[in-house]
C-alpha cells in the first residue's frame, strides 16, 4: 500500500494547491481576462442527479446511449435521463453495506460511512451498465429500470471507469490490476498485474475494449494490448520512460484514457509524450514531448489535448505537428477537452467553460456552470455539450457563432 500513500499525499498537494497562494509566486493560476465573445451558450437544460461527485478526487463519467443518458453519484445513486430534454427516466440506489477489501486485510463497514463509496463512473452497453466502488466491487446493472444484474467483488479500489464490449468487462484498480469479467454474468476470465511505481497520480486511466483487443495504459507509462476472451499479450509499448533523481520528476503515469480513431490509438502521459501508434502493432506513428492527465478528444484532423500545465493545443491527428495553442488558463487544472458543433471546451478548477474555436484556439464563449468545479470528463453527441458538475448538476449545452 505503499505506492497508494504517496498518490494520497500527491493530490492532497495538488488540490490544495490554490489555498496556498497568498502571496505572488508566478505559479499561480492565471487569472481570466476579458474577451469579446464570438458565439453564444445556450443551456439547452439543467437537472439535478444527486449529490454530486464527492469530497473525493472522483472523476464519475456519465455514460450516454442515443436518446439515453446515464449518472451515478457518490453515493451511489444511478439516474437516467432523456439527452434530449433532461426528463428523468428512472433513479436508483446501488449502495447497501458489504465486505471490502484493502490490501491483505477484509473489513466490514456502511457505504455511507465512506467519504467516497462510488469512485469508478458509470459505462453502458448492449442494455446494461457497469460502475465500480471503492471496496472493488463491480456493479452491472439493467439499463432500462436500474434492476441489478450481478455484482462482482475484486481485490482493489476500481478508479477507472468500467469499459465494455458487450461481451467482457475490463477494469482497473488502483493497485496496478487489470481485470476482466464475463459482461452477462461478471464470472472471472483473466487480469493482469503490473505493479505501480512507489509515486502514482491518483485514479487509473479506463481502458479501451473492442472486439479485437484490450488497450489498456498503466502508471508505469506501458501501453499494452490483450486478447479479449483470454488476455494473451498482443503487444505492449513503453509510451514514456522515467527520468529524474526524485520519484515525483520520474512520474509517466497514462492517466488519460487511450483515445482510439480510424485505427490509430492516441496516448498522452504525465511527464512524457503524446503520442500516436497503431492499433494492430502497437508500432509509433508520431510522438511528441509533452504532459497531460487528462482525457484526449479528436475532430476528423485534429487531436486535442489539455495539457498539464494549462496550456490548450491541437495538433494534426496525422502527423502530430502542432496546428495552434492557447496559453490564457495556464495552472488553471484544465478538464480534458471535448468538442461540440464548431467549438471545443474545457472547464477549470473554478467551474468556468472555457469555449475555443476549433479553427485557431481562440476564446469564444465563457460561462460558469458550476462553483464547485467539475471533474467528470464531458460528454457529446456532436452537436450538444454534457456537463456534470462536481455539485450534482447535468447540463447540456449548444453554441453558435453570434450574428
Amino acid at each position: 500500500m505503499r505506492h497508494l500513500k504517496w498518490s494520497i499525499l500527491l493530490c492532497a498537494i495538488l488540490m490544495s494547491g490554490c489555498s496556498i497562494f497568498s502571496k505572488k509566486t508566478g505559479q499561480e493560476p492565471m487569472e481570466l481576462e476579458s474577451f469579446k465573445a464570438t458565439a453564444k451558450l445556450n443551456e439547452v437544460w439543467s437537472r439535478g442527479v444527486g449529490n454530486g461527485q464527492g469530497i473525493g478526487l472522483t472523476q464519475l463519467t456519465p455514460a450516454i446511449d442515443g436518446e439515453n443518458i446515464y449518472t451515478v453519484d457518490h453515493e451511489g445513486v444511478v439516474t437516467a435521463l432523456n439527452s434530449k430534454a433532461g426528463k428523468k427516466l428512472w433513479s436508483k440506489k446501488v449502495t447497501k453495506d458489504f465486505t471490502g477489501w484493502s490490501g491483505d486485510v477484509v473489513y466490514f463497514f456502511k457505504q455511507k460511512d465512506l467519504n467516497h463509496g462510488i469512485t469508478g463512473g458509470i459505462s453502458y452497453a448492449a442494455g446494461f451498465l457497469y460502475i465500480g466502488n471503492y471496496a472493488g466491487e463491480l456493479i452491472a446493472l439493467s439499463a432500462t429500470d436500474g434492476k441489478e444484474v450481478w455484482r462482482k467483488q475484486l481485490k482493489g479500489e476500481i478508479s477507472s471507469v468500467p469499459q465494455t464490449n458487450g461481451q467482457v468487462v475490463a477494469v482497473q484498480t488502483m493497485n496496478g490490476k487489470l481485470f476482466v469479467v464475463d459482461a452477462k454474468t461478471g464470472a472471472d476470465m483473466w487480469f493482469f498485474e503490473n505493479p505501480p511505481p512507489v509515486l502514482t497520480l491518483r485514479g487509473s486511466a479506463a481502458p479501451v475494449v473492442t472486439d479485437t483487443a484490450i488497450y489498456a495504459g498503466f502508471a508505469n507509462g506501458r501501453l499494452m494490448a490483450f486478447n479479449p476472451s483470454n488476455g494473451l499479450i498482443l503487444w505492449e509499448q513503453r509510451m514514456a520512460s522515467p527520468k529524474g533523481r526524485s520519484e515525483l520528476d520520474r512520474m509517466v503515469d497514462i492517466h488519460a484514457s487511450p483515445l482510439i480513431k480510424d485505427g490509430i490509438l492516441y496516448v498522452g502521459t504525465y511527464q512524457g509524450r503524446i503520442a500516436a501508434v497503431a492499433r494492430g502493432t502497437g508500432s509509433n506513428v508520431w510522438g511528441i514531448d509533452g504532459s497531460t492527465t487528462e482525457n484526449l478528444s479528436a475532430s476528423e484532423d485534429k487531436l486535442f489535448v489539455s495539457q498539464s500545465d494549462g496550456k490548450v493545443v491541437a495538433y494534426s491527428l496525422a502527423s502530430g505537428e502542432l496546428l495552434w495553442q492557447n496559453e490564457k488558463l495556464l495552472r488553471r487544472r484544465l478538464s480534458g477537452p471535448q468538442i461540440f458543433g464548431d467549438y471545443v471546451a474545457v472547464v477549470d478548477f473554478e467551474g468556468y467553460m472555457h469555449v475555443l474555436n476549433q479553427s485557431n484556439g481562440e476564446l469564444a464563449a465563457r460561462d460558469r456552470v458550476d462553483s464547485d468545479g467539475v471533474r467528470a470528463p464531458m460528454l457529446t453527441d456532436g452537436k450538444t455539450l454534457y456537463v456534470y458538475g462536481n455539485s450534482g448538476d447535468l447540463m447540456a449545452f449548444t453554441a453558435a457563432a453570434k450574428k
